[in-house]
């Protein structure tokens, strides 16, 4: 089973939120919005869903997790997951992208070519 999950904080972007919908109505491919506003779910969903995953989603990727959603503040890590949206098969993550421009992009080709481009970014 393959759906999308988005990362966010509060309402989340209505662009990707309405993309998401129609995707789902036209092409089938369901969706799932995470809430992240509590900061101990962020973190407990990074461990979990993320880090152990770490080296499959960069080979696919081509991005760190390490580098692009943990960040050093005041000699801290944080963690930064709103704003992420993920392609779930299986229950487990198997692609990632997190800027606006790069979710438009992903949801936009979906949508014109449907599952079988996200069943290739999972390969």
């Amino acid at each position: 089973m393959l759906k999308l999950r988005y990362y966010c904080q509060g309402g989340g972007n209505t662009q990707i939120i309405r993309l998401l919908q129609e995707m789902k109505d036209k092409k089938n491919i369901s969706y799932e919005i995470m809430d992240l506003s509590n900061n101990e779910r962020e973190k407990q969903v990074y461990e979990t869903d993320f880090k152990p995953r770490a080296k499959i989603l960069k080979r696919r990727t081509g991005k760190s997790i390490y580098k692009e959603l943990r960040g050093k503040r005041s000699h801290r890590y944080y963690i930064s997951l709103p704003g992420t949206i993920a392609i779930i098969k299986n229950g487990q993550v198997e692609w990632w992208t997190y800027t606006i421009d790069e979710m438009i992009y992903l949801l936009n080709q979906a949508l014109s070519q449907g599952q079988n481009f996200l069943e290739k970014l999972c390969t």
